[in-house]
C-alpha cells in the first residue's frame, strides 16, 4: 500500500465510510476507490484535490501524512 493510499483510506475510515459509499459521492466504481487506497491506481491531481476538499484537509496533509 502506498503512503498516499494509506492516508486516503484513513480519511475514509475515520469518516465511517465504505469504498462503496464513497464511490457514490465521487461517481466512480468502488473498486477505483480501493485501487487508489492500495496504490494499484494513481489518483489524479483533480481527484486528489476533490478528496481533500471532501474530507476538509489539504492536499499536503494527504501527501505527507500530517493528519488532524
Amino acid at each position: 500500500m502506498s503512503f498516499i493510499g494509506e492516508n486516503l483510506r484513513r480519511l475514509r475510515e475515520e469518516a465511517g465510510m465504505t469504498c462503496r459509499e464513497l464511490s457514490y459521492d465521487f461517481d466512480v466504481h468502488h473498486a477505483t476507490i480501493s485501487n487508489w487506497e492500495s496504490g494499484k491506481l494513481e489518483i489524479s491531481d483533480d481527484r486528489l484535490e476533490e478528496y481533500a476538499d471532501y474530507f476538509g484537509v489539504t492536499i499536503e496533509e494527504i501527501l505527507y501524512g500530517v493528519m488532524r
